[in-house]
């Protein structure tokens, strides 16, 4: 029986595990410019807690382990639930607003496509303690910052802003009664057919269904505010022009616009909400967040206004792989030290000793002959060989091969440990 990695799991070889560091590096390195600080939370955590946000929504993704005891414990879906509970432990402490980010593995049971697999990996950004437009401007502006790190730019990519005070205010004020089952399906909007999309809207009346369809394709704000909006909406209006115009000062204005389908369907969104698209629209959301300011006094601490974002590898790479931006990797060592019998050997692993002091070294441990070796050498891309044979024994200096040229020079033996 020949085994398999689970399906929607990946295994990652050396050059492949190199590249996600490389793109995983510039995500952190993105956060920490911006001020965040990085934290890592459990794997697991009580099942409780991973319902508590999203109830039912989510429940059937859980992997959830074997229970023991009274203990009822999944794996993480998102790291939002996580970090909230880190924050809400340590909430009258630590000083506002608290900046983190986090860069780990999460699970979801779910069936395998494209651009969504059971196992994968996340950034998650998260901002505790503001209510202003400026956080979540911050937020969408590293977002920005981290895709355009890994080479795409505004012809590239495009983040599309909406506001859930303005969205549910004008839905409510056209009398939509069943308000969270709506913005689920216009969540869905880009993910169905515009037939699909109108059977979906089964729980509004004639009027209210052209109302929505009208809505949904107004694209510019100021047309917004001609309708009549009720409080709600029209706070929710203020404060997304005020977050556009923020990105605008930050020079980010080709890279957003205005979207009043973006809703984020699950229910604990409370403001701004944004998702990240390919402009060619090949590809589901590259990225997504927005303001949960009510889920911290959800799960019981004292209530604190927060947004975020969240995005995953599993989209950036195929997305990065078709631009031709995932980075090229090729491994290999600074030194491979190439020996011919047991006494040179031994000279090489004392020379080994002091050069991994400062370099990646290698030495032949298959007893190959010297040819071999070299072939060896150059399959890992070594970039320098140090062959000690009997004569450089004797003279105690060795030859130094160039793979990259083919030049190759006597060193004394004593210089090469200061090499």
């Amino acid at each position: 029986m020949a085994f398999q990695n689970v399906k929607g799991t990946r295994d990652f070889y050396p050059n492949e595990l190199m590249a996600r560091k490389v793109i995983f590096a510039k995500m952190s390195e993105v956060a920490k410019k911006y001020g965040y600080q990085e934290v890592e939370a459990p794997a697991m955590e009580y099942k409780d807690l991973l319902t508590a946000k999203s109830g039912e929504e989510v429940s059937h993704q859980i992997f959830v382990l074997e229970k023991r005891s009274n203990e009822s414990i999944g794996l993480r879906f998102d790291l939002t639930v996580p970090l909230t509970r880190m924050f809400m432990a340590r909430q009258k402490e630590i000083v506002k607003p608290v900046k983190w980010f986090s860069l780990s593995r999460m699970w979801r049971y779910e069936k395998p496509q494209a651009g969504r697999l059971r196992e994968f990996y996340q950034l998650d950004v998260e901002v505790f303690g503001s209510d202003k437009p400026e956080a979540d401007a911050e937020v969408i502006s590293l977002a920005i910052d981290v895709l355009q790190s890994f080479g795409l730019t505004k012809d590239d990519i495009i983040i599309k802003i909406n506001n859930r005070d303005l969205l549910e205010g004008f839905l409510s004020g056209i009398g939509v009664k069943e308000l969270e089952a709506l913005l689920r399906v216009i969540d869905r909007k880009s993910k169905i057919t515009p037939d699909e999309f109108k059977r979906d809207l089964i729980m509004l009346s004639v009027d209210q269904f052209k109302k929505v369809l009208d809505y949904l394709e107004i694209l510019d704000l100021d047309e917004v505010a001609k309708l009549t909006l009720n409080k709600k909406a029209q706070n929710g209006l203020a404060n997304v022009r005020q977050v556009l115009s923020l990105l605008e000062s930050m020079g980010k204005k080709d890279f957003v616009h205005y979207d009043p389908s973006i809703a984020r369907g699950l229910a604990y969104y409370t403001g701004t909400v944004f998702e990240c698209f390919d402009r060619a629209g090949n590809f589901r959301a590259i990225l997504g967040g927005g303001r949960y300011d009510n889920m911290v006094e959800l799960f019981g601490g004292e209530s604190t206004p927060a947004t975020g974002f969240a995005i995953g590898d599993v989209v950036i790479e195929l997305f990065l792989k078709e631009k031709g931006l995932w980075p090229a990797t090729k491994l290999g060592c600074d030194y491979f030290i190439a020996t011919m019998d047991d006494a040179t050997y031994k000279k090489g692993l004392e020379l080994a000793k002091e050069l991994r002091k400062r370099y990646s070294v290698q030495l032949d441990i298959m007893q190959r002959k010297f040819g071999k070796q070299l072939n060896y050498a150059n399959s890992i891309n070594a970039k320098k060989v140090i062959i000690i044979g009997e004569e450089e024994l004797r003279n105690n200096d060795v030859t130094i091969k160039d793979m990259a040229s083919g030049k190759q020079e006597k060193v004394p033996m004593d210089k090469v440990k200061e090499l």
